[in-house]
């Protein structure tokens, strides 16, 4: 876009920028505004607005290849002899016919983010409009990028309602054909040709998942565009890139979960305008106040270094930083003091003031931050809630004991007013995934009696098209199995099969107490990496032209063929019904006791409501001594987001990004991660987690961010019908 910007030079110099709603994301996600000024652009216009007629001026149209923006692309110079009589358009008069006198610029070049259809390129050309159109051009640039190993591929609002809600059905192959379009813009970025592999389920079983259709859907595309890569000669004998397309419904542990680490606090905890800018309010030093913006971002050099950090190592890490920065400028520091300096130091004050002046800022913006973050933390109790959801999702208590006392625990969040109502809800779908026996009637009665409103109570029936509620932690210990080890069948008391590898693992840190699962796709990751990712569970679509050496465990891990894989729970076989009366009894306690009431066991006893821990979790310190390793995100500039050193000429390769990764990266193959429906922070810090362990590059990719709180509106709404009033959306019951 850029060459288009400086080949475009009209006669009179200057020249209008055109876009529509989504080729501006891509657009601001590639050059500033300043950027783009530069090269004589008179000014950006919306295509959607009505806009001043400038029949003198030339314009440099950018758009994505839709119906509605080819139609207003038309109507600027339909003029009433070649009107097309396409709907829509801002300057139609009565019964359809334009009332343009002329047009509303002089010529148009056109660049359109990815390919056009053949019907939309027919739109174009019979519409009597070719005198005005100097250029016509294709990109493949239809895609936005979070961080420099980050792509996204939302370009309009809603993706998860558009990909599972059961009113869009008929739609969804659309859907994923449009991200298909954008994976291969990614790939033809990347100049690469993938190897294919897609997460195979039973969909009888595990419920409509999405990971095989669009797997064909992009190799389909692939093959359209398979000219513009480079040969298989040009490789240099490099390993073939590998795409893993996974589905939402694989880890629905990760989007519920509270994370400690300061990315995921800040979009959980704190209000974020725009996607990455946080607002503040900073005192001054002489006592009045300030509104100020940080803009989170790859520009942010503190983010970017404590990002991916646990809390606590953030705070003691930035602590650390500002005491560096006072005692690396101590003449600017005495200068403050009221010290007298000479002329020498007054010289050095002067030239790093500025340099200083930045940095203090900066580091206190994210100082305020993360003291924001903690006071969020303590407000809402969530050392003990954050426990008791580790708790939930690991099977295991942070001692290492079996966790048996769940339905004991989730009536005391419930039951206790201190606990937020959006925290109750996180810790009721946790526990209702983690006991997958309960049946519909019993999660909506519970959801009764624990007063939520209409929304959440959507939240908790919605899930079910997320997920298969009987055969989610099926699915999950598939995707989080080892090499080599058997699976077990299925129980709501046997959930310390999907703990986390990385607790025990004798070359990684022990995890925070608050911080013990691990995210289903890091293994998925892992073991693609170790090339023994089951070929059962996630086969290719074309299996590659050089088999990878044989594995014992290649065969390993299939969730259609393992024994008490994909079966219904047996609820007789477990203490389901028991747990229910209990959870009922205590939950329906809440009118007649205070903030701990006791439930009636089984056996007719009073039972006492205990704490959500024995013990105070390990908060500020780790149960041994972390030991700094390639794997580890702890630790000063060794945690920043880049798992590559600052690539060397003539040796790198191209990021989604535009960046460049290192000489020892490029002679490996990459790993693409898709998922469908939206990836956590959590699953973002845990692809560069094992970026770093491998020293390989992976690049993760997805429909669009996961914050929890969005994730759950997101899907109390699936069965709501959607309306647009002024680009505003409107939710109507079902």
């Amino acid at each position: 876009f850029v060459n288009a910007l400086v080949t475009v030079r009209p006669s009179n110099r200057f020249k209008i920028v055109v876009v529509d709603k989504r080729s501006l994301v891509v657009l601001n996600d590639m050059l500033k505004l300043s950027e783009i000024l530069e090269h004589d652009v008179f000014r950006i216009d919306k295509i959607e607005n009505k806009r001043k007629e400038e029949p003198t001026m030339e314009a440099l149209y950018f758009l994505t290849p839709s119906k509605q923006s080819i139609v207003s692309l038309i109507e600027d110079f339909a003029m009433p002899s070649s009107s097309h009589g396409a709907p829509g358009g801002g300057h139609r008069g009565p019964g359809g016919a334009s009332s343009r006198k002329q047009p509303q610029y002089r010529a148009a070049h056109i660049y359109f983010t990815s390919e056009l259809s053949d019907s939309m390129l027919r739109m174009i050309k019979s519409a009597g409009i070719a005198s005005y159109v100097k250029a016509l051009n294709e990109l493949c640039i239809e895609y936005e990028t979070h961080d420099q190993y980050v792509f996204l591929t939302e370009l309009a609002n809603r993706p998860l309602y558009r990909l599972y809600s059961p009113i869009m059905s008929k739609g969804i192959t659309d859907e994923l054909e449009l991200i298909s379009k954008k994976l291969a813009n990614v790939c033809c970025v990347l100049k690469e040709n993938p190897v294919v592999r897609y997460l195979l389920l039973d969909q009888d079983v595990y419920g409509d998942t999405k990971a095989r259709p669009l797997a064909f859907l992009f190799h389909t595309e692939m093959e359209r565009v398979r000219e513009a890569l480079p040969k298989d000669q040009d490789d240099g004998g490099r390993p073939q890139t590998e795409l893993i397309i996974v589905d939402r419904s694989a880890d629905p542990f990760a989007p519920i979960l509270h994370e400690f680490t300061y990315e995921a606090m800040v979009y959980d905890l704190l209000d974020i305008e725009d996607g990455n800018k946080y607002v503040y309010t900073a005192k001054l030093a002489n006592g009045t106040e300030e509104e100020k913006t940080v803009v989170l971002d790859e520009s942010d050099s503190i983010w970017q270094e404590f990002r991916f950090q646990h809390i606590s190592e953030a705070q003691e890490g930035i602590g650390q930083k500002f005491q560096q920065l006072v005692d690396s400028n101590k003449s600017i520091v005495a200068m403050q003091a009221g010290q007298n300096l000479d002329l020498t130091r007054l010289r050095d004050v002067v030239s790093t003031m500025p340099q200083f002046k930045e940095q203090v800022s900066l580091i206190s913006a994210h100082i305020d931050i993360m003291e924001k973050c903690m006071e969020q933390f303590k407000k809402r109790g969530l050392e003990e809630l954050g426990l008791l959801e580790q708790d939930l999702v690991t099977g295991a208590k942070a001692s290492g004991d079996k966790y048996t006392t769940g339905d004991i625990d989730i009536a005391y969040v419930l039951n206790n007013p201190d606990i937020e109502p959006r925290d109750k809800l996180r810790a009721l779908l946790l526990f209702f995934i983690a006991n997958p026996s309960l049946t519909e009637p019993e999660r909506q009665k519970l959801a009764q009696l624990a007063k939520f409103s209409r929304e959440a109570r959507e939240a908790i029936r919605n899930m079910g098209i997320v997920i298969r509620w009987s055969h989610a932690l099926d699915l999950l210990k598939q995707i989080k199995q080892k090499p080599g080890q058997a699976a077990k069948a299925s129980s709501k008391w046997s959930l310390s099969g999907i703990r986390g590898a990385k607790a025990q693992d004798d070359d990684e840190e022990t995890p925070y107490d608050l911080s013990r699962y691990t995210p289903g796709f890091k293994n998925v990751l892992e073991c693609s990496l170790e090339g023994n990712l089951s070929e059962d569970l996630f086969p290719y679509v074309v299996p590659p032209e050089r088999p990878r050496n044989s594995s014992p465990f290649a065969a390993a891990g299939s969730a259609r063929s393992t024994p008490g894989v994909g079966q219904g729970n047996d609820r007789s076989a477990s203490p389901a019904t028991s747990m229910w009366s209990n959870l009922v009894s205590s939950v329906g306690l809440q009118a007649q006791q205070d903030a701990r009431p006791a439930s009636n066991s089984s056996a007719g006893g009073a039972r006492q409501i205990k704490s959500l821990r024995t013990a105070r979790p390990t908060w500020q310190k780790r149960d041994s001594s972390p030991s700094v390793t390639s794997a580890g995100y702890g630790g000063g500039a060794s945690a920043a987001i880049s798992p590559t050193s600052p690539p060397s000429a003539g040796g790198s390769r191209v990021s989604p990004t535009g960046r460049q990764s290192s000489r020892q990266q490029s002679q490996r193959g990459r790993i693409i991660l898709f998922v469908i429906g939206g990836v956590t922070f959590s699953e973002i810090r845990a692809a560069q987690e094992i970026a770093r362990k491998y020293d390989r590059e992976v690049l993760v990719g997805s429909t669009h961010v996961l914050a929890p709180e969005d994730y759950l509106r997101d899907v109390s709404s699936l069965t709501f019908k959607l309306v647009a009033d002024d680009n505003v959306p409107v939710y109507m019951g079902p």
